[in-house]
């Protein structure tokens, strides 16, 4: 194991694999310009596609009622064309304060005075306005919208919105007061948005609200809307956001603060805190938006329903008002995660909220650019060292898990902890390693199946070649010791019958002979090992494995000679000499494997077994019968009759082994042949127990009433009949032993 570790981790493989997982981590870390944008574009996507599938089915319950007030289409139908008199704007705001609202929040602003019908009487009518002028001057007062708007502003926590401009040249100024308390040496090096100017509401109107928000949307460079800014700084004053300010209202906290580190000369943003809650931000003093979901997820009530009291108390009380606009025609409709037309004003809806909740709001915290490090790297570490060496159809499922785990932990982080972390990144490196290392494989694999195909094509049938190539687990490449079956076949006559033929016909007729009882050995998943002349040396559980070796083996046998009446058929027909055969096979263990020299190398079994199984096939010719089989092959069968015809020891070996004919299927056998089966049987007991008398008595009547050959049934009789029973050794066990091969 240690050795197959070395040599993985040293292989060039693993080290493309990491260099592959270094660059993507480098990217990761490092880029900027073009690429930094498109992985950032690509992120924003992934960052969508996760937030849609993991909003709640239900709408999220808190403590807070927030509401949307919605200069609608309807309101502009039935109250006018917008902006409306700030004296209509004074009225709504009467109504939703009577109403019961806590706080209200204007996702607009009033950043010029509403003219004065009696000032424009004054202007174009200067005789009558300077004779009436007291009683002007007490209409005007009376009339005069801005002062309506400002007086019902003053009876309500109410915050007014503004606008943040970058143009330098412009001579609008910031708010003259903020309610974030800060001190310039602490974010003078920041990198808080900061801006030249804002349009802001008149003095009037400003001085009477309880508090003012910048209502400006950060989208990021697609155009969506992600991220909120909670901070923004102009000149030497930072101000908070409309959600902001209105969070700060509903908590009565009198300031919101600040809090920052600095290292290194280098500002970073941290926070803010109002009233006992602390929001943590980046650096930008920006927050992630937590959408409750699509469009109107909250409370919308028409503008126009409230004028008319249509909507009052039971809606309102005690609960957060944002006035803004849905109405396409005012231009303040949003692309965000959640809808491609969703108004701005919800925008703010949902960061009160989760101002309020912090536990809501989404956090891409500093740590996570590190963690994504970290799993960009394990990543890349489990595919290079797992995959090597692997199918492609196993590092593409490999590949497949590790992208699902990936997955699902980022969707864990998101779902439980509201933590985003990069996505993309490790998602792209474990395509690109699954790629390099299923094309790495691929070769791998045809190399191994071009080899397997040049090793084995001369060995077993072409349709078994690709279960050699889908098994290749189980080949054996190097020699190896298993448990296997060997056959011998043999042409009985053969060099008298090659005396009697021309070279041309020899050659003919052994092909003829060859392919078919090939051909039988194939179709019995057998292997052929080689031809020596009229000899066939075949073996089974290699290079395939095989559990019933000894089974098929015997079964090609039956089938051999079987298939003897049709190939002398054919001979026949050519006048060409009828053949017979005789077929030995053993049983053992047998060294396998591509054996030879460095110049030439062949599939082969070697052994005491593969010796056995060739003494064994020349005895079928002594004995008189076409197969023999050792004991240890007829044990391993089933469903076949076998008849035991002698305990013998060949040549070379000092122990004795039992020999045996396959008969037939059992199920084929008639009863003659089953009455002979075990009347030879008890004959041959009857020989190994010194019954020479019984035994003696029984081949005699096997021999002449024999349906097998009965060959075997006189080499008994002579053998009793020539025993010198005096001379007989006293641990003779029946075995005879064999001086030829």
């Amino acid at each position: 194991m240690t050795i197959n570790l070395l040599k993985k981790i040293t292989s060039k493989h693993f080290y493309i694999g990491v260099l592959i997982t270094l660059l993507i981590a480098s990217i990761e870390f490092f880029s900027t310009g073009a690429v930094a944008k498109l992985l950032n574009r690509v992120e924003g996507i992934i960052y969508d596609s996760r937030l849609q599938l993991t909003l709640a089915e239900t709408p999220r319950k808190v403590n807070e009622s927030v509401v949307i007030i919605d200069i609608d289409e309807k309101s502009m139908q039935e109250q006018g064309r917008f902006p409306w008199s700030r004296s209509k704007v004074a009225e709504l705001v009467t109504k939703l304060t009577d109403a019961g609202v806590i706080v209200i929040a204007f996702d607009i602003f009033f950043s010029e005075p509403e003219v004065n019908p009696v000032t424009k009487i004054i202007t174009e009518l200067p005789d009558f306005s300077a004779k009436y002028s007291t009683p002007l001057s007490t209409i005007k007062q009376q009339v005069d919208a801005d002062t309506k708007l400002a007086k019902a502003l003053a009876k309500n926590d109410i915050t007014l919105g503004f606008l943040l401009i970058n143009d330098k040249l412009s001579e609008h100024k910031a708010p003259s007061k903020s309610s974030v308390v800060w001190r310039e040496d602490d974010h003078i090096n920041s990198q808080i948005n900061d801006y030249p100017g804002a349009i802001i509401n008149i003095p009037h109107l400003q001085n009477a609200a309880s508090g003012q928000g910048f209502i400006n949307a950060h989208s990021d460079e697609d155009g969506f809307i992600r991220k909120a800014a909670l901070i923004n700084r102009v000149g030497d004053t930072l101000y908070p956001s409309l959600a902001l300010e209105a969070a700060r209202l509903y908590t009565l906290a009198n300031t919101i603060e600040t809090r920052s580190t600095t290292s290194n000369g280098i500002t970073l943003f941290e926070g803010i805190k109002f009233h006992n809650k602390w929001i943590q931000t980046d650096e930008y003093g920006q927050v992630l938006i937590p959408y409750k979901g699509g469009a109107r997820s909250f409370p919308y009530y028409s503008a126009t329903d409230v004028l008319t009291q249509r909507v009052g108390l039971k809606e309102l009380e005690g609960s957060v008002a944002f006035i803004g606009t849905s109405a396409v025609g005012l231009a303040d409709l949003r692309s965000t995660p959640v809808g491609l037309q969703y108004p701005g004003v919800e925008v703010h809806a949902n960061i009160f909220e989760g101002l309020m909740n912090p536990q809501l709001l989404p956090s891409k915290p500093s740590w996570s650019l590190g963690a994504s490090l970290i799993i960009i790297i394990i990543t890349g570490l489990v595919l290079s060292f797992f995959s090597i060496g692997k199918t492609a159809r196993f590092i593409l499922a490999l590949s497949i898990i590790v992208a699902g785990v990936v997955v699902a932990i980022n969707f864990y982080l998101w779902s439980a902890q509201k933590v985003s972390l990069p996505l993309f990144m490790t998602l792209l490196l474990t395509t690109l390693l699954a790629s390099y290392y299923i094309i790495v494989g691929s070769i791998a694999e045809m190399k191994h199946s071009k080899k397997i195909k040049t090793m084995f094509d001369q060995y077993v049938p072409p349709e078994r070649i690709n279960q050699l190539i889908e098994q290749g687990g189980n080949l054996v490449k190097t020699s190896e010791r298993r448990n296997m079956t060997v056959l011998f076949a043999d042409i009985r006559g053969f060099t008298s019958l090659s005396e009697s033929m021309s070279a041309h016909q020899l050659s003919e007729y052994l092909n003829q002979y060859l392919s078919s009882i090939t051909k039988i050995i194939f179709d019995n998943n057998g292997t052929i090992d080689k031809y020596v002349g009229d000899m066939v040396m075949a073996f089974w559980n290699a290079p395939l494995l095989d559990k019933d070796h000894a089974q098929h083996g015997v079964e090609a046998a039956l089938a051999m000679t079987e298939g003897l009446a049709e190939i002398n058929a054919v001979f026949a027909q050519q006048n060409l000499p009828a053949i017979s055969i005789g077929v030995g096979l053993s049983s053992g263990d047998m060294n396998v494997g591509d054996m030879g020299s460095i110049y030439r190398k062949a599939y082969t079994v070697l052994g005491d077994a593969v010796n056995l199984g060739a003494r064994v096939e020349s005895l079928t010719k002594f004995y008189g019968v076409a197969i023999l089989v050792t004991e240890e092959t007829m044990r391993a069968c089933s469903g076949i009759a076998f008849r035991l015809i002698d305990k013998v020891q060949v040549v070379g070996k000092t122990t004795s082994i039992a020999l045996y004919e396959p008969i037939n299927y059992t199920k084929q056998l008639n009863k003659e042949q089953r009455n002979e089966i075990e009347n030879s049987l008890k004959a041959i007991t009857f020989f190994h127990n010194k019954e020479w008398e019984n035994a003696l008595s029984l081949f005699e009547q096997l021999k002449n009433n024999a349906v097998l050959n009965a060959d075997v049934y006189r080499i008994y009789i002579e053998r009793i009949q020539s025993t010198d029973i005096q001379t007989l050794a006293k641990d003779w066990n029946g075995a005879f032993v064999h001086t030829k091969k």
